[in-house]
């Protein structure tokens, strides 16, 4: 996985989300591999404390929560 291009993208349905609804979603429904990759990813930034699960992603809108869905491919993010 590429780190802006996913990055890009679950910032990007953050914006259509707010545009469709007029708010920020309540949460981001990603699938396990690429939940596990934003977690590695926040790691290797030092940003996370060890051991702590990744449950919120910060964004200029505020804290957004992540759910993990194993249903979705890969690469799905769906706001919520």
């Amino acid at each position: 996985m590429n780190f802006f291009d996913a990055y890009d993208e679950i910032f990007a349905r953050i914006e259509e989300y707010i545009r469709e609804h007029g708010t920020p979603p309540h949460a981001l429904v990603v699938s396990p591999s690429l939940y596990q990759w934003l977690c590695d990813c926040r790691k290797e930034q030092l940003v996370q404390p060890r051991g702590e699960d990744l449950i919120w992603f910060d964004t200029p809108h505020g804290k957004i929560r992540l759910v993990i869905d194993e249903r979705l491919d890969p690469y799905e993010i769906i706001a919520e």
